[in-house]
């Protein structure tokens, strides 16, 4: 305000300073004196051409200034503010005011453009990700064959989003269908093509349709879809009562494999094409019989493709490995699913490299007769639960204690001696198999013993009675020492009648 008061004042003072010299003029004049008369006609001219000078002023900067000023705080257009003066500092003013107008429109016009685009983007990632969440399973209820195994999915996020997801469901109370699965690509179309091809799958298999009709029937249908686009998905049934296996790996990366408790392997089976590539694909299903203990990891390639500082992928350095760690530090299945995904993100060397996932861990938890097993700290302190163990495997195969108390005895000298090698914090996992005519027991006990065989490394009285003992009572005895576990193996034949048969 302050500064438009002084703006607005300067015209005043000029006529006012007009009008002083025209005042000096006039009495100078009247003085009468020849060099007065002269100053005065000189102050008077000065007037004149002061006065002339300020109409010429206002009338070519003042007045276009001022309209110029007017369009401006009315929003006027580029054009009109250069119509606002022609020629001249006006003018120049005018042509300068309007370009950056125009500059300004350009900028707020990318803005806008940037702003729509951001936020169109913003909406399409949110809906294609509330597709992906709508295809995780829920919950199974439970029941008894929910309780021969264990199971967690996770799906992991990357720097860019990705279609992937995770499955698992009952087509009959006794078939368990597991899968993970990954569309290439993060937008809506993906999302639901994904959907689609996973709401197929279910269907066929409720159906009554087999592993490998179900995938040929799905395969075809997104084929002839001729949306160009594809499902890798890895899809497996479990017979909950057996342990029975049965998976089609259309496109999916490489399952892994624990067997009791001993180390990941990768289960190397035919990749057959994705869903949706090729019209004709004859997909044959692979088998394996899982038993108590039994851990199989399914995964997307996102996981796999992870590279680390050295441009290695995770597959080929670290997931293996990472997963044979997780064996002493994350028991369920959750924990083994968070214990890989913090081992991969510290494998990447920023955020950038980081790729969207899903994977799935099933654990099957159903002992049968052939084989069984139970894992306890490596302390004297958990014999009983190994004792507990032995009692209830050798009861529901229906042998009778005093046909069995032998071995008992036995597998506390076994544990002991194997607790005295162990490293602290060690587990050692007792494994149970009894022939199916119930005459022999087999028993493994697993654990890092340092490549030494306990019964050799017994070094005082006690323990030197001990392998004395266990030599005498068995009629098979073997040690080998492994890169991370050693195993000790005993055979026994049992005492007494044979088992009571089963009511």
């Amino acid at each position: 305000m302050r500064n438009d008061n002084r703006a607005g004042a300067w015209p005043w003072l000029w006529c006012g300073g007009a009008a002083l010299a025209a005042l000096a003029g006039a009495v100078l004049l009247a003085a009468g004196a020849p060099a007065a008369r002269w100053c005065g006609g000189a102050a008077l001219l000065a007037a004149v051409l002061a006065l002339a000078g300020f109409a010429g002023v206002r009338r070519t900067l003042l007045h276009p200034l001022a309209a110029l000023r007017r369009r401006l705080d009315d929003g006027a257009a580029p054009e009109a503010l250069r119509q606002a003066a022609s020629g001249g500092a006006a003018g120049a003013v005018a042509e300068a005011a309007a370009g950056r107008v125009e500059a300004l429109e350009q900028e707020l016009a990318q803005v806008r453009e940037a702003t729509a685009a951001e936020t169109e983007a913003r909406v399409r990632r949110d809906l294609a990700g509330e597709l992906c969440r709508s295809a995780l399973p829920q919950r199974l209820r439970e029941s008894p064959a929910t309780a021969t195994f264990a199971l967690a999915g996770a799906v992991e996020p990357g720097q860019a989003p990705s279609c992937t997801f995770y499955d698992y469901f009952f087509i009959d109370p006794g078939l368990l269908c597991i899968m993970v699965g990954q569309v290439p690509g993060e937008g809506i179309a993906e999302a639901l093509y994904m959907v689609v091809a996973q709401t197929t799958i279910r269907s066929r298999l409720r159906m009554g349709r087999s592993l490998v009709e179900t995938m040929a029937d799905v395969n075809l249908q997104l084929y002839d879809q001729g949306a160009r686009q594809s499902l890798c998905a890895l899809v497996a049934t479990l017979n909950t009562a057996n342990g029975a296996v049965s998976y089609v790996n259309a496109g999916g990366a490489l399952p892994l494999l624990l067997r009791s408790g001993e180390r990941y392997e990768w289960l190397e089976a035919p990749v057959y094409a994705a869903l949706g590539m090729n019209e004709n694909v004859a997909y044959r299903a692979g088998s394996l019989r899982l038993r108590q203990g039994d851990r199989l990891f399914l995964q997307t390639a996102g996981l796999g493709e992870m590279r680390g500082r050295d441009g290695t992928a995770f597959r080929e350095q670290e997931l293996r490995a990472v997963l044979n760690r997780s064996r002493s530090r994350a028991r369920e299945p959750e924990e083994i699913l968070r214990f890989t995904a913090d081992e991969a993100a510290a494998f990447c060397p920023s955020d950038a490299g980081r790729i969207g996932y899903a994977a799935l861990v099933l654990e099957y938890r159903k002992g049968d007769k052939e084989l069984a097993h139970c894992e306890v700290p490596a302390v004297p302190s958990s014999a009983g639960q190994v004792t507990a163990f032995l009692n209830q495997r050798f009861a529901d195969n229906g042998i009778r204690r005093r046909d069995y108390a032998r071995v008992a005895v036995l597998v506390d000298e076994l544990f002991a001696l194997c607790c005295r090698c162990c490293a602290p914090e060690a587990t050692v996992i007792t494994e149970c198999g009894i022939a199916p005519d119930g005459q022999s027991v087999t028993i493994r006990m697993r654990a890092p013993l340092g490549g030494r065989d306990p019964l050799e490394a017994a070094d005082d009285d006690v323990t030197g009675s001990a392998a004395e003992f266990i030599r005498s009572q068995v009629d098979y005895l073997t040690f080998k020492a492994g890169e991370e576990q050693d195993t000790l193996t005993a055979v026994c034949f049992l005492e007494g009648d044979l088992p009571l048969p089963e009511v």
